[in-house]
């Protein structure tokens, strides 16, 4: 089994293409958790969080939970969004291509893992704006690897699923 590393990009470059050419689709993603940290956030942040050391307020409650919903919902779509490329004709055009099908899939997930993980930073960073507040770099690190391998893992579940439904 050898992987096809032009293949992988091929398919990663595909999504990212596909991913800023519609606007639309970049708003909707970050309007609702953005709604949810605007009012949820903003609105209870004098609220006092039980556990929460430090006055982190509710804002440093919310936010991971909403960057968490965000990556889940949006890698889990990236997965099955094989079902709309069964269904265009794309999904059959890269089957027969003289690649291995885990390069395939590799270049799914690298793809959806990126569009993924570019919504979940800018959830962040609009978080960051809010008020939340993280305790030095290696939570930082910590936080930025667990949201890659959230990414990396719902987008594989929902391959699994799209696979499945086939």
């Amino acid at each position: 089994m050898r992987i096809h590393w032009t293949a992988v990009y091929v398919l990663w470059r595909r999504e990212m293409i596909r991913y800023f050419r519609a606007k639309s689709r970049i708003v909707g993603s970050l309007a609702m958790p953005v709604f949810f940290l605007a009012f949820l956030g903003l609105g209870f942040r004098r609220m006092p969080v039980p556990g929460m050391g430090g006055g982190a307020g509710y804002i440093g409650f919310l936010a991971p939970g909403i960057i968490g919903m965000t990556l889940l919902f949006s890698s889990s779509m990236q997965g099955m969004s094989v079902l709309w490329d069964k269904e265009f004709g794309f999904l059959k055009e890269i089957m027969v291509a003289p690649v291995s099908r885990v390069s395939l899939v590799l270049g799914r997930i690298a793809g959806g893992t990126t569009t993924s993980m570019i919504q979940g930073l800018l959830i962040f960073g609009a978080s960051l704006v809010m008020g939340f507040r993280f305790h030095g770099l290696a939570a930082l690190a910590f936080g930025l690897v667990f949201m890659l391998l959230i990414a990396f893992t719902f987008i594989g579940l929902g391959l699994i699923f799209a696979s499945r439904m086939m």
